[in-house]
């Protein structure tokens, strides 16, 4: 069945389906009418496993990613990520950019692209949820149809190396902007640890809502950014944590330095319990607002059972609310880093 025919197919059924990438998976999501599950598990198998790559729907493909590339690097928000990764994941897996460089994407032979495919593309490395109103045991015998009887693949050990800490490091790119973007980005926890709720909390209170420490200070009371945020991405190795502004050139130096202020100030004196129960809540409305449709239910945890078991999906919420003060400022004091981070910046030319 060649690309238009399935899209044709899918569109027949009601479907929606789609495809993409993260550093730690590759997904692939169909949702449609329940009557049509064995449709459903008839296409995925037969894209999953019986692909072979036409040089014509490739070539089609490559312009596609080259474009999604340059888009990315267009883009002041991306250019600063894209730049603290590399250095601060520098030999690590995660410096990879996931969409590659054009270069690698238009010269990749065919014949590699489909050795890869064949090489990691079976049953025993992939992980199936499925979410909805339906008999478990039909679904099951129906998943055993499609994917039982293929043959298992190699699964190859984890090979890397932690990220090093270092001494702070900065980077500065002039681009065609109004103003700067900065970020400030620090190397987490990884999804296995403990202190992975903590940081979720410290993220929360940091950078998420009005109240938050860095928006209070740094907007609303200080004006020396136009937005500021921080994020914590939980990943199966070394996740990252990253502070984001958009500001004046004129207050970057200030900016720097209250952002390492606030860590200071939290990593001595701690957070405080109204603080906390405001970010469990925060945290656990998002996390079920997110859960609201089958398909997201299912791509998350099937995400979840590809590195570390579909628990951490299910327990977030209990995870999150039995984190202490004690926790989080042990977190805040191994993880917010004033002399180990690194701060990258698009400026006007």
């Amino acid at each position: 069945m060649t690309g238009e025919q399935v899209g044709a197919e899918m569109k027949k059924h009601g479907a929606y389906f789609n495809g993409f990438t993260s550093e730690d998976w590759t997904d692939f999501v169909i949702s449609l009418p329940k009557e049509y599950l064995d449709f459903a598990l008839q296409i995925h198998s037969d894209m999953l496993f019986h692909c072979n790559f036409p040089t014509r729907e490739m070539d089609e493909e490559r312009q596609a990613v080259v474009e999604e590339i340059n888009i990315s690097e267009d883009t002041p928000f991306s250019t600063a990520y894209r730049t603290m990764i590399n250095a601060l994941y520098r030999g690590h897996p995660y410096e990879r950019q996931v969409l590659g460089t054009k270069e690698n994407v238009l010269n990749l032979p065919r014949d590699s692209v489909y050795t890869y495919y064949k090489k990691y593309y079976t049953p025993n490395n992939m992980v199936m949820a499925i979410v909805g109103d339906i008999n478990a045991d039909t679904a099951l015998n129906l998943v055993k149809r499609y994917f039982g009887s293929l043959p298992k693949g190699i699964i190859q050990k984890d090979q890397y190396l932690p990220p090093e800490a270092k001494p702070s490091q900065r980077s500065e790119i002039k681009r065609d902007v109004a103003q700067a973007y900065l970020m400030i980005g620090m190397i987490g926890p990884q999804a296995s640890d403990p202190h992975n709720y903590a940081v979720d909390i410290l993220a929360d209170i940091l950078g998420n809502g009005e109240s938050s420490r860095l928006r209070r200070t740094l907007q609303n009371e200080k004006r020396l950014v136009n937005s500021i945020s921080m994020s914590f991405d939980t990943r199966k190795y070394e996740g990252l944590i990253y502070v984001y502004a958009t500001l004046d050139t004129a207050n970057i130096q200030k900016v720097e330095t209250a952002i390492k202020n606030i860590f200071s100030e939290i990593k001595e004196k701690g957070i405080t319990e109204e603080e906390l129960l405001k970010a469990k809540n925060s945290i656990k409305t998002n996390y079920y607002a997110g859960y609201e449709k089958g398909l997201d239910i299912a791509d998350n945890y099937a995400q979840s059972e590809s590195f570390i078991g579909y628990k951490f999906a299910r327990d977030y919420p209990n995870n999150i609310e039995r984190v202490s003060l004690a926790q989080v400022a042990a977190a805040a004091r191994q993880y917010l880093q004033t002399d180990s981070y690194v701060l990258s910046l698009v400026v006007p030319k």
